[in-house]
């Protein structure tokens, strides 16, 4: 039966007939090495396995691609002999095991890819993903796994991870133990001399590991994420693990997160702890990577879980595991306190809404279509991506807000979202081993809401006309409108008006400063940069007659000429080209309040913004 839950006082003291020792002699090249045993060995052969992918992390990587150095071995002690063994295809290794119970395996792992899902070690800290470093064998992952460790924890003190304490840590090293090897898949490692805090909530021991060069006030970021954790608790009623590790990693560049059962990793700039203008988007992004523990990891689509980790996964449901979980995100930074109501509806205007309507390809694709295709369209997106699929992310969060406030205003403001969210909850624990279709999703949503909600539902997520904004958001006071926001008057000191300053246009285009040239990253569908036949990795050498020398120079020149047709040289391929582009001004969909709301307009407003702490 498929389990990615687990405590550690289930691991105590266990044995295990899979184990990994995992050394780190080499960091300083970015090398792992890897032994892998197995024991109760039955049969002429043993089949290994590396995964392909991670789960919450819609790509094939081909992590067997980083291995090397590949050694089979059979028996123990004097009798320990080199076998032969032979691949099955690119991660599949098939072992003769010539009778013996024992079989062992050693091969090192190239890690030197910073990011949440890949491996990343140097001479300063390790950070493990063990689907991209431990095999697995063919029909025995529901077994007991453990790990070893042995770094020098006079360099390296610290370890981070939900894998489960098996022993006390001794000089063979720390011994840590997984249920079966989806619990271990799911169980990222910090390794080095990081920075950790810790505290006990709603019933639960929490983590917060914090590996960075830079000075930063982790204390401070710990109280948040206390408000984070009683927050999203108190939604569902307390917790569903016994401790939970929040890594959070903070280099220059960082970005990105990824969820698991008992542990989150975060990565962020340091520009986000040390910029109070940025410091929402870290909060933000643990409120989201925090949600899925329970949204995604446990309540989730059928197809995500049990899995097969050497191939795609295709469901049609990332709107609920993504979409969802990205409407939640910034709706739980309100509840939380790091907004105002303001703040929050100006957040929806910039980041959902209006970021939506930038997007041409959300008239080429349905959401449902662009999550079946995440494998290629989000994960492995072209340049020109922008123009041909939505985000599941971005466009399904905007229906989960419309599907929000319609519940709202159709119950008057008796029933949620939120209720709907306990509701799959509630399935999840009646039978935590199957996950939702979505005919059971929107049962359970009507259920807990006594509102029919699938024909409308359907249609937006089948859909690639506009969403009904005005119709539905008219209920808690707010409409969506083509109208710039208000200037607001820049002053030097207490008096002094500011020069004005032309504003930026609307070109249709992204520019980037590449190698001294500023080079075209992208071009919207029906732009004006579209029209005036600029292409991707073309070079603008010059407007009007003047050098372009930065991106900057690009929204100077052309801010000025609003309304006007401007000359653009560009280069391409080894010549020189000049187009006439039309700059516009910038699109101005926003979301904004109704000027006289209504006493009912305003109840359901308040229904809809409500906090909890």
């Amino acid at each position: 039966m498929y389990s990615i839950e687990q405590r550690d006082e289930q691991l105590r003291g266990t044995t295990a007939a899979i184990t990994y020792t995992l050394g780190f002699d080499r960091a300083a090249q970015h090398l792992i090495t890897v032994r892998m045993r197995i024991d109760s060995v039955t049969g002429s052969s043993v089949t290994v396995v590396m995964p392909s992918w991670s789960p919450g992390s819609y790509k094939i990587r081909d992590y067997a691609g980083y291995q090397g150095n590949v050694t089979t071995w059979v028996g123990t002690g004097a009798a320990r002999k080199r076998t032969t063994s032979n691949w099955r295809d690119k991660a599949s290794l098939v072992i003769d095991t010539q009778g013996a119970s024992t079989v062992e395996i050693d091969y090192v792992i190239y890690a030197h890819e910073r990011t949440v899902r890949t491996n990343h070690v140097n001479r300063f800290h390790a950070f493990l993903v063990p689907t991209a470093v431990c095999m697995y064998v063919e029909g025995r992952t529901n077994e007991i796994h453990h790990v070893l460790l042995t770094h020098d924890v006079s360099t390296w003190p610290s370890v981070s991870t939900s894998l489960s304490p098996v022993q006390a840590p001794s000089s063979q090293g720390m011994l840590l133990g997984a249920l079966n090897y989806d619990v271990l898949a799911d169980s990222p490692i910090e390794i080095g001399d990081h920075q950790i805090q810790t505290f006990d909530l709603a019933g639960a021991k929490h983590e917060v590991a914090v590996p960075t060069n830079f000075t930063l006030d982790v204390s401070w970021l710990t109280e948040q994420i206390k408000r984070i954790v009683t927050v999203e608790a108190g939604m569902f009623g307390g917790v569903p693990y016994d401790r939970y590790v929040f890594i959070i990693q903070v280099y220059p560049g960082a970005g990105g997160g990824l969820e698991h059962a008992r542990s989150s990793v975060n990565a962020v700039d340091p520009s986000a702890m040390l910029d109070k203008s940025k410091v929402i988007g870290l909060l933000s992004l643990l409120c989201h990577e925090y949600f899925h523990l329970w949204n995604v990891k446990r309540i989730r689509p059928i197809e995500l879980g049990p899995f097969d980790y050497t191939r795609e996964t295709y469901t049609p449901m990332l709107w609920l595991a993504e979409g969802l979980t990205s409407y939640y995100d910034d709706l739980l930074a309100y509840r939380c306190g790091f907004s105002t109501a303001k703040e929050y509806i100006e957040i929806l205007s910039k980041d959902h809404i209006g970021k939506l309507a930038t997007v041409q390809g959300r008239s080429a694709m349905s959401t449902r279509d662009s999550s079946t295709l995440a494998w290629l369209k989000l994960y492995m997106a072209s340049p020109d991506g922008s123009n041909r699929f939505p985000s599941y992310y971005l466009k399904g969060g905007v229906i989960i807000l419309l599907l929000d406030v319609y519940l709202i205003d159709h119950s008057d403001g008796k029933y949620s979202l939120d209720d709907a969210m306990r509701a799959f909850w509630t399935r999840y624990q009646a039978d935590s081993s199957k996950g939702l279709t979505e005919d059971e999703v929107i049962e359970l949503i009507e259920g807990s809401t006594k509102i029919q909600i699938k024909d409308r539902l359907m249609a937006w997520l089948n859909g690639t006309t506009e969403l009904p904004y005005n119709e539905i958001l008219e209920a808690v006071g707010l409409k969506v409108m083509d109208t710039p926001k208000a200037p607001e008057p820049v002053k030097i000191g207490e008096a002094v008006a500011f020069a004005n300053v032309p504003p930026a246009p609307y070109l249709g285009m992204a520019v980037a400063e590449i190698g001294g040239k500023v080079v075209v990253r992208a071009v919207d569908d029906g732009s004006p940069a579209a029209q005036a036949g600029i292409g991707i990795d073309d070079e603008i050498v010059a407007i009007e007659g003047r050098r372009v020398a930065s991106p900057a120079n690009v929204d100077h020149y052309c801010g000025a000429r609003i309304g006007m047709p401007t000359v653009l040289t560009g280069h391409c391929d080894g010549r020189l080209y000049t187009a006439t582009i039309t700059p516009l001004a910038q699109p101005t969909l926003r979301v904004v309040e109704i000027e006289q709301p209504t006493d009912r307009q305003k109840e359901m407003r308040n229904r809809w913004l409500r906090k909890t702490i």
